[in-house]
């Protein structure tokens, strides 16, 4: 499995302790601002599965549901199928999409995503041939209400991101993706994050890096394996998409060649980890 195409967008402008994306409507729902801000339409031209890629939370103000009574209504994961099937409007040839899913393990859902996306791909009787993963993060309230009520003090991010998988590209093998129950549920162990330390060399690891206390020190067995990336100080936690996005600023990267290790940790025990063999830097 691997990637062959890739767009993202993350927040060029601090405001307190977010990146935004200052073009972003707050008073108006995302996925049609994310659409337009990403000048994003695919043609599909084969058989395609789409999974679309949920954080922690959601508000249902986000796909315009709940807007009739002239206010935002929060609710968890309220709103996103209905998000997903937003997507499915830039998709033209849509008779070729043959499945659509919805991802949700947190900050981790994007390698949750990457682990569907394999199985949907090794499907005996699949005849897919691309899958297609989007998800899109907009800072609300309700994200930083969730954030500060934990105590944690995260640099949130806005952000989008859209890779396409086929059978040949930049390589993604080893998918990891585990739940592990801790008594904390907002606790990263080491001991679990140390599952995810692979048995074969790399030569970077993009941690999830949050930069907080408690997870500069559940990574700490991660960070000693190789040279540590960690991407959230400069463009804010983007969540559910992050693993994805900060991969996609690795492939940009003309200096990181090899095999790096991508890892993610969620809210409630969510792990995961892949990797990325980047022989060369992509050419525009």
């Amino acid at each position: 499995m691997r990637i062959v195409d890739y767009q993202y967008i993350h927040g060029t402008e601090r405001q307190g302790n977010c990146w935004v994306i200052p073009e972003l409507n707050r008073e108006k729902p995302a996925a049609p601002q994310f659409m337009e801000l990403a000048s994003f339409n695919r043609k599909l031209t084969c058989p395609t599965a789409f999974i679309y890629i949920d954080g922690a939370t959601v508000a249902q103000g986000e796909s315009g549901l709940g807007l009739g009574n002239g206010k935002f209504t929060p609710a968890i994961k309220s709103g996103s199928t209905y998000t997903a099937h937003q997507w499915c409007s830039v998709f033209e040839n849509i008779e070729w999409l043959e499945s659509m899913a919805v991802v949700s393990g947190t900050c981790a859902s994007a390698i949750e995503g990457l682990a569907l996306a394999e199985r949907i791909f090794d499907a005996r009787f699949s005849d897919i041939q691309e899958v297609i993963l989007i998800g899109h993060e907009r800072i609300t309230e309700d994200t930083l209400r969730l954030f500060r009520e934990l105590g944690i003090p995260v640099v949130c991010g806005d952000g989008f991101v859209y890779v396409r998988l086929e059978k040949c590209g930049y390589e993604v093998t080893d998918i990891n993706w585990r739940w592990a129950y801790n008594v904390n549920p907002f606790q990263f162990t080491r001991d679990t994050l140390d599952q995810l330390i692979p048995s074969y060399r790399v030569g970077y690891v993009k941690l999830h890096g949050t930069g907080t206390a408690s997870n500069e020190e559940a990574e700490r067995g991660l960070a000693a394996v190789a040279t540590p990336l960690r991407y959230k100080e400069e463009i804010g936690h983007t969540q559910g998409i992050s693993a994805l996005l900060e991969t996609c600023m690795v492939l940009d990267d003309p200096k990181i060649r090899g095999r790096i290790l991508c890892t993610a940790n969620g809210l409630g025990g969510y792990y995961g980890s892949f990797t990325l063999t980047k022989p060369h830097a992509r050419d525009d």
